[in-house]
C-alpha cells in the first residue's frame, strides 16, 4: 500500500441491500468516485460482519478515519422536562433517556450504547435525537477496525443530517427524509431554530396522516426538500425538490455532503455512536448514574401526572359540551330552506313529480341520521363538541385522546353520509399540546360537504 495515496476519511453507507464507500482528503474535498458492492446489511447486529467482509476484499486503500452510516439503525425523538435535565450531567442524562426509551417502547437497554444530540427546547420540554446498538455490536465493529489500521469516527442513522441538499442558503426550510424503516421530518426557523420527528410506519398504520399533519402545522418555508431510498410510496406532499438516493448522482453529492460536515464538525449535529464500552465498567455506570437518573425520571412522572391530571379535568369540561348537540338539531332544520329549492332542482333531474314526495321524506330524516351515524361511529377518545353549518357544508369538529382517531371517524361514517347525499372530507388536526409537545390531546375538525339532491335521488330516466 502507498501510504502518501491513502485518503483521510472512508464513508460507509450501509443499506438493506448494498454498501457505498467514499473517501476525501482532510479537509473533506471528495477524492475518486463513489464505489457500490452487493453487501446487504439487514439488520445491526450485521454491521461489524458486513464492514469486516468489505475491508478484507477491498484493493482500495482505506481512510485513516471510517465513519459509518446505517440506514436502520434504531433511531428515536425523547422529550424530557427542561426544569428536570437543566444542568445535569451527561452520564446521568443518558441513563434517563434510556429510562425514556424503556417506558416508550417496553424493551430494555441493560446491554446496549446510547448516544443523543440535543434538538430543542418547546413547550417546557427538552427534545432530543437518539440513536442505539448493542454494546457489543459497537465494540466488535471498532476491533474490526483496529484490526486494519482504521480508527472509528462514529456510527450514525443515515438519516437526520441537518443540512439541506440545496446548495442556495435559506432562511427556513423544511425536509423529509425516507427510509427503510422510518420517516426523519426535519425543519428550521429563524424563529423556532431546528425542530424533528422521527416516525416509525412499522409502529403508526398512519404514519401518513402524521406527515400531513406535520406539514400542516410547520409555518410556510423557504424551501423544501424530500430525500427518498428505494423505499415504495403511493404518494409523496407537495414538496420543491425531491432526491432519489438511489440515483449514483445524488448518492455521490448526498455521501459527500455527509462527509464535508463530518470532517468539519466530528459530530455535524447527530448522534454518533463511538465509544468502547467495557462490560464491568458499564455495571459500575449503571449503579452509580441510575440512582440519580431514576430520580430524575420519578419527577419527570410526577410532572406527568400533574398534567394528566390538569388535563383530566379540561376533558370534564369539554365533554359537558356534548350535551350542546342537541341545540344542534334546531341547526339542521335549516334545511327546510333547501325544500324550498326542490322545484328548481327537480327540473334540473329531469321534471318528475315523483322525486318530491322522495326528496321531503329523505331531507326530514337527514338531520337525526346525521346525529345518530355520529353518535353510532364515535371512537372512545373522542368528543364532539360542535356541528355547525358554514355555506353548503357542515363543519364537525371536537376534541381527540388520539390523533388518528379523527381519521377513524371520517372513514367510518363516510359510506352511510355517502347515501344521504354527503361527502366526508380527510380531518384537520391540531395538537392541544396539554401532555406536552405533540402529546395531544388534538382539535380536529371534519368537513362534510352537501352534494345536493344528486347525491341521494336517483335521477328519473328521461
Amino acid at each position: 500500500m502507498n501510504f502518501f495515496k491513502r485518503p483521510a476519511h472512508t464513508l460507509l453507507y450501509l443499506s438493506a441491500e448494498k454498501l457505498y464507500r467514499l473517501d476525501s482528503d482532510r479537509k473533506g474535498v471528495l477524492k475518486g468516485e463513489i464505489e457500490s458492492f452487493d453487501m446487504a446489511c439487514e439488520s445491526a447486529g450485521s454491521v461489524p460482519v458486513v464492514v469486516e467482509k468489505f475491508l478484507s476484499k477491498t484493493l482500495n486503500p482505506l481512510g485513516k478515519k471510517i465513519w459509518v452510516l446505517y440506514s436502520r439503525l434504531n433511531s428515536y425523538q425523547l422529550s424530557l422536562p427542561s426544569v428536570q435535565v437543566e444542568g445535569v450531567e451527561n452520564d446521568i442524562l443518558e441513563q434517563a433517556l434510556q429510562f425514556e426509551y424503556e417506558a416508550l417502547t417496553g424493551e430494555t437497554l441493560t446491554k446496549s450504547q446510547l448516544s443523543y444530540q440535543f434538538i430543542n427546547e418547546a413547550d417546557e420540554m427538552s427534545n432530543y435525537w437518539i440513536t442505539l446498538m448493542a454494546t457489543e455490536t459497537v465494540n466488535r465493529l471498532m476491533d474490526v477496525l483496529k484490526e486494519f489500521k482504521c480508527s472509528f469516527g462514529g456510527l450514525a442513522h443515515a438519516g437526520g443530517l441537518p443540512y439541506l441538499f440545496s446548495p442556495e442558503d435559506a432562511a427556513s426550510w423544511l425536509k423529509l427524509e425516507y427510509w427503510d424503516n422510518s420517516v426523519f421530518a426535519l425543519s428550521k426557523t429563524p424563529e423556532a431554530g431546528l425542530s424533528l420527528q422521527i416516525i416509525h410506519p412499522s409502529q403508526n398504520r398512519h404514519w401518513q396522516d402524521e406527515i400531513n399533519g406535520w406539514l400542516t402545522e410547520t409555518a410556510t418555508v423557504d424551501k423544501s426538500e424530500a430525500w427518498v431510498t428505494g423505499r415504495q410510496l403511493e404518494m409523496l406532499p407537495d414538496i420543491q425538490q425531491t432526491i432519489h438516493l438511489s440515483a449514483d448522482e445524488d448518492l455521490t453529492l448526498w455521501m459527500g455532503l455527509w462527509l464535508q460536515q463530518l470532517v468539519a464538525n466530528d459530530s455535524a449535529g447527530i448522534p454518533l455512536l463511538n465509544k468502547k464500552v467495557n462490560v464491568n465498567k458499564e455495571l459500575i455506570y449503571m449503579i452509580s448514574s441510575g440512582v440519580a437518573a431514576l430520580i430524575l425520571c420519578g419527577t419527570h412522572a410526577m410532572w406527568m401526572t400533574y398534567k394528566a391530571n390538569d388535563y383530566e379535568f379540561q376533558f370534564e369540561e369539554l365533554t359537558k359540551e356534548k350535551t350542546n348537540i342537541d341545540s344542534l338539531k334546531k341547526t339542521l332544520t335549516a334545511n327546510q330552506d333547501k325544500i324550498k329549492k326542490l322545484k328548481t332542482d327537480i327540473a334540473t333531474l329531469g321534471g318528475s313529480v315523483d322525486v318530491i314526495p322522495e326528496a321531503m321524506a329523505a331531507l326530514k330524516q337527514r338531520p337525526a341520521m346525521l346525529l345518530k351515524t355520529l353518535a353510532n361511529h364515535s371512537p372512545n377518545d373522542l368528543v364532539i363538541e360542535d356541528i355547525k353549518q358554514v355555506e353548503q357544508h357542515l363543519v364537525v369538529s371536537g376534541v381527540t385522546l388520539q390523533a388518528e382517531l379523527s381519521n377513524q371517524l371520517a372513514s367510518m361514517i363516510d359510506e352511510p353520509l355517502s347515501k344521504m347525499g354527503w361527502q366526508v372530507s380527510s380531518p384537520t388536526k391540531k395538537s392541544l399540546d396539554l401532555f406536552g409537545k405533540d402529546n395531544g390531546p388534538w382539535a380536529f375538525e371534519l368537513i362534510i360537504k352537501d352534494l345536493g339532491l344528486k347525491g341521494f335521488i336517483k335521477t328519473p330516466k328521461t
